[in-house]
């Protein structure tokens, strides 16, 4: 038989299970289990083998990890979402979630009704800006929303000496609903700003009651007042609004008649100021001439004004002439020469006699008596033009001296009335005096006058818009929104509860978390042992015991398989080792390791009754190769004197260290005598690798118990020269993370395929119910 670990049995083209001798002894073995298994429901058979329904045989998304021709392939792994990770959280955790929402939402209910009931009504004033009355001394504010404004008489709702009014109003300091349970005492002392007890509790109950809201939007303030009898709310709210519109009307009927005073006083000043300024301004102007004409002009402005208009038109003649006079103008330019009717017909008669002695000197020739006579009548008529326009310059000299003299004559009137400008300006100052004493006068008499329409019309800027009325119905609480609300609450609490519960145990409970941390498909599960009164514990060297709750002294023995076969269990294990089997029928895994992530997750329990359920298939072989913390002598109550460490190191042989049990038919078992702290150094040599060999070669199925893995490299040491590897964890115990970095450790160092992860110690309340004859 070849020693190599991937070659199963002697004869690779004929694999079998077992030796021919005992084929047929384990074949009755395997029909007999198989119809015990035919007695179980198949959904309690496919939990032990750690299968949720919808997840195996044709369910399954994923091909076994040996296919018919006896090869390995590869599993493809389902990989879970998130929604998937909160619901698996959510129905691992939903007890918690139950109770946290049923006493959140019975303390809510509680709370609810054992609150008296609230009655809170409200009224509403609309407070206008200053001027907003019908008749107001503030009329130009009228019709601007001044927020600010509206935000300090809003306050004003809360004020002390407004609260007090109301309460003596109301008589609140004796109702012991405002001021609760207070002693009695006398009334006030002589100082009237010392509040009594009683005073100081109903000023203390109403602010708590009080509620004023201001609506931003428009000119609305909204008073509400909260107490447990209705009458008295409404009262309250409306006894307030209905004092502060009083006093906002009796401080401004206050302010406007010391205005109104005032206003008197100054009037009868102003009046004898303006009588004054009108008598001298008559005074000043009868004594210069001085008259009004109208309110913008008098006689002397009207004078200045007819004497500047002269002597502006006088200047205008007098440049106008002076240009026609000019030495360098030639005097046919001058438009009274060419607009002159007898120089024109003197000229048309200059024209025709001119043409008659040119005709006539061709005619007669220049010594003739007619070209003569002609001649004479030409220089008659040019002396006549000449003299005529001579004329014309003559009068135009004429015109401009006088033009030129009435200038100056109009100057010196101008300048002899401008000295009279000092006179004109005192009287102008006189009379602005006066026009404002008066124009004072009148806006003083106005506002008099309005004061008094307005004190009587008793207008105000603040109107109740709305009365609180009495309300049939508790404002608060709302008792079926507050058992809703806490409904609600409890769920969302009792979910983040299961999150952070979940979170800080971190821990794998079911094959559920397992899969869903790991991905792996292969999970089997052995329940919680449970047997009347007795309860599954953990005792020194980390093994699985049971403890006795009425005798906690008496120790059980471990292997349940033989003490109890039909246990649940028993039944566990026994389906592990058909998984195993039947995961190839030809070529089943032969060397398995046994191992788990930390100590105490029994691991060791689980090989020594998986190896007693092979030994009934075939020559089984148990190794304890935990030289840390060996456990395995001890289940079987073994005393060797030499033990797997003796083995490596050479000290002993396979026959000398090899215990064939005598409690188990075809087991064999390797102890390890004592702990070593060389266990690395042994379980890595070449030695362990030939010793798993030899084993192969004597027997049918070899279970090797190492050290957790995390901790202790031991068990991956040896886990490269199996077939097999069976990775154990304990429910609500063993942290996910453990699990996922055990088998990333495997993973990287390319050891023998992971199997089965078994989980140990799931409680059956947990969906894996027990089954029993």
């Amino acid at each position: 038989m070849s020693d190599s670990p991937n070659n199963y049995s002697g004869d690779s083209t004929a694999p079998r299970l077992l030796p021919p001798g005992k084929q047929e002894g384990t074949e009755r073995a395997q029909n007999s289990r198989a119809a015990t298994h035919r007695r179980m429901p198949r959904s309690l058979h496919r939990r032990w083998m750690g299968i949720v329904p919808g997840q195996y045989s044709s369910d399954l998304p994923y091909a076994p990890a040996w296919d018919v021709r006896g090869e390995r392939t590869s599993i493809p792994r389902r990989t879970p979402t998130d929604w998937q990770r909160a619901i698996g959280v959510l129905s691992n955790q939903w007890r918690t979630i139950i109770i946290f929402a049923v006493i959140v939402s019975a303390g809510a209910a509680a709370a609810t009704f054992a609150m008296r009931a609230v009655y809170e009504p409200e009224g509403k004033l609309q407070i206008d800006p200053p001027g907003s009355e019908v008749f107001s001394l503030d009329a130009a504010g009228a019709g601007l929303i001044d927020a600010e404004y509206i935000s300090t008489e809003a306050q004003k709702l809360q004020t002390d000496d407004l609260a007090l009014a109301t309460i003596a109003e109301l008589h609140l300091d004796k109702n012991s609903e405002i001021t609760g349970k207070v002693p009695l005492h006398p009334g006030r002392a002589d100082n009237s700003d010392r509040l009594t007890a009683a005073e100081n509790a109903a000023l203390r109950g109403f602010r708590e009651g009080l509620s004023i809201r201001r609506d931003p939007s428009s000119r609305l303030v909204v008073v509400a007042f909260s107490s447990h009898d209705p009458q008295l709310s409404a009262n309250v709210v409306n006894t307030l609004m209905k004092l502060l519109v009083q006093r906002n009307f009796e401080s401004r009927n206050s302010a406007i008649a010391e205005s109104g005073v005032w206003l008197s006083r100054q009037l009868d000043d102003i009046r004898e100021k303006m009588e004054r300024a009108s008598r001298a301004l008559a005074d000043f102007g009868e004594k210069h001439g001085i008259a009004d004409v109208d309110p913008n002009t008098n006689t002397y402005s009207e004078k200045m004004g007819d004497l500047n208009k002269q002597l502006v038109q006088a200047s205008a003649d007098r440049i106008q002439y002076e240009s026609f006079l000019a030495p360098s103008r030639d005097p046919n330019t001058l438009p009274q020469v060419n607009g002159s009717l007898v120089i024109q017909a003197l000229t048309q008669k200059l024209a025709e006699a001119q043409a008659q002695l040119s005709q006539s000197r061709v005619i007669y020739g220049p010594n003739h008596a007619e070209p003569r006579k002609l001649q004479r009548q030409v220089d008659e008529l040019q002396n006549a033009i000449k003299a005529q326009k001579e004329e014309i310059v003559s009068e135009l000299r004429t015109n401009y001296r006088a033009a030129q003299a009435r200038e100056q004559a109009l100057s010196g009137e101008v300048r002899r009335a401008t000295t009279d400008l000092t006179t004109l300006s005192q009287y102008e100052v006189l009379k602005k005096e006066a026009q404002a004493d008066r124009d004072l006068y009148d806006a003083l008499y106005a506002k008099v006058k309005e004061a008094g329409i307005s004190a009587a019309s008793k207008s105000s800027n603040i109107h109740i818009v709305n009365r609180a009325r009495v309300l049939d119905h508790p404002t608060r609480p709302h008792r079926a929104f507050n058992i809703l609300a806490g409904a609600l609450f409890g769920l969302i609490g009792g979910v983040g509860l299961a999150f952070a519960k979940d979170r800080i145990q971190d821990r794998v409970h079911n094959a559920e978390d397992v899969r869903d941390w790991t991905n792996f498909p292969t999970v089997a599960v052995v329940p919680a042992i449970r047997n009347g009164t007795e309860k599954q514990g953990l005792l020194g060297g980390g093994r699985l015991r049971l403890v006795s709750l009425d005798n906690p002294a008496a120790t059980m023995p471990d292997c349940y398989v033989l003490q109890r076969p039909n246990s649940p269990e028993a039944e566990a294990v026994h389906a592990i080792r058909t998984m195993l089997c039947l995961s190839d029928p030809k070529r089943p895994p032969r060397v398995l390791v046994v191992t788990s992530p930390l100590p105490a997750e029994g691991k060791t329990t689980l090989s020594t009754n998986l190896a007693i359920t092979m030994a009934k298939q075939g020559r089984t072989c148990l190794v304890d190769a935990d030289m840390r913390k060996p456990a395995v002598g001890n289940s079987f109550h073994l005393a060797p004197t030499f033990g797997l460490e003796h083995l490596l190191n050479g000290s002993a042989t396979l026959d000398q260290v090899a215990c064939a049990s005598s409690a188990v038919e075809n087991l064999t078992i390797i102890p390890t005598v004592s702990p070593t702290h060389s266990a690395i150094e042994l379980l890595s040599d070449a030695r362990m690798k030939g010793l798993i060999a030899r084993l192969r070669d004597r027997f049918d199925f070899v279970v090797i118990d190492t050290p957790p893995i995390l901790p202790y490299a031991d068990g991956l040491a040896i886990s490269t020269h199996v077939d097999g590897v069976i990775l154990v964890g304990r429910a609500g115990q063993t942290p996910r993370g453990a699990i996922t970095r055990s088998m990333e450790l495997l993973e990287t160092i390319r050891s023998a395929p992971i199997l089965s992860v078994v989980l140990n110690g799931v409680d059956e309340r947990s969906g894996y119910s027990t089954y029993s004859y």
